[in-house]
């Protein structure tokens, strides 16, 4: 299922290059099937454009940690959670703090 998924992905993505948010459901896909790597090659770029992106901060910490870089993964993860803060997102800073807790 996710590598039908991470196709739909691809070929939106591919079909709107410039669009943020396929860009993203496309690094999304990638995350879920457990692609790391091309996940991140999406992530910088959106994190790039929108450093006030909290969600795709948040999938960028997530892989630096499956990908075996805790010390990105901490900062990335500590930056989404002033984002979270900022921007009045309880759920996402509450899974934040959990997951600084763990580093």
């Amino acid at each position: 299922m996710s590598n039908n998924r991470v196709a739909k992905a691809l070929e939106l993505w591919q079909k709107f290059p410039d669009n943020d948010l396929s860009r993203y459901n496309l690094a999304q896909a990638y995350f879920d099937a457990g692609d790391y790597v091309r996940a991140v090659e999406h992530l910088r770029v959106l994190c790039a454009k929108k450093s006030d992106w909290m969600v795709a901060h948040i999938l960028l910490g997530k892989c630096s940690l499956h990908t075996g870089q805790p010390d990105e993964a901490r900062k990335l993860i500590e930056h989404a959670l002033q984002l979270a803060i900022a921007q009045h997102h309880d759920g996402p800073r509450e899974e934040l703090e959990e997951l600084l807790k763990t580093l």
